[in-house]
């Protein structure tokens, strides 16, 4: 079976976050489901960053002679890390990463990443481009890159209200998801109504075999 990493609910403020999103998108073929999915990966990226890194780390280690044992040691030691953000114990736990599949998810990983890098990069709007990266990239919360936006993050980037930083965050969710969409990175994000799942679902990703 494909596994799949499970991940947070949507909140109230989340719905009506989305759907102040979808009303700034001029692209009718993206949808609120495509704008959740969007969300979420944006969410993620810093973890998925961490675990490719930490993966990384594990192979040099293995050139190096340490033991499977050693080396399953070391990752279940590091997936204990806390990166701030709200996972499940397999979203943060390697052994997702060190499976029979493990470098077939690795290279998923990298996929979905790089994807979201380049969309986040390639945004035409300064400030937007600007709030992505912190919110995205960088992974700071909300308030502290609302703060760095309004008294002027770059000498080349006015400063902003905290207003107008909403709006940024919104168009540039929605542009992101043009992207994410137009290049099939969403075909990879499920989400799931089974049972025991609440009325919104559970997103998560979805590793093909």
């Amino acid at each position: 079976m494909s596994e799949k990493i499970i991940v947070l609910n949507s909140t109230e403020y989340d719905t009506e976050d989305t759907s102040k999103i979808i009303q700034l998108n001029f692209f009718s073929d993206v949808d609120e489901v495509d704008i959740r999915k969007t969300k979420w990966l944006l969410g993620k990226y810093v973890d998925m960053i961490d675990i490719i890194q930490n993966y990384e780390y594990s192979l040099k280690q293995i050139e190096n002679g340490m033991s499977a044992y050693e080396l399953l040691s070391a990752e279940g030691s590091v997936a204990k890390r806390e990166s701030g953000h709200e996972l499940t114990a397999d979203v943060t736990a390697n052994s997702v990463i060190m499976k029979d599949k493990r470098h077939a998810n690795y290279e998923l990983y990298v996929f979905i990443s790089n994807n979201v890098r380049f969309a986040i990069n390639n945004l035409k709007d300064l400030h937007e481009g600007v709030v992505a990266r912190l919110l995205f990239l960088e992974g700071k919360k909300y308030l502290k890159a609302q703060e760095y936006m309004e008294k002027g993050y770059r000498k080349d980037v006015h400063g902003i209200a905290a207003t107008t930083f909403a709006d940024k965050r919104r168009k540039a969710i929605a542009n992101i998801a043009n992207s994410l969409k137009f290049n099939r990175t969403l075909d990879f994000v499920t989400i799931d109504y089974g049972r025991g799942r609440n009325n919104e679902g559970e997103i998560g990703l979805l590793i093909p075999r």
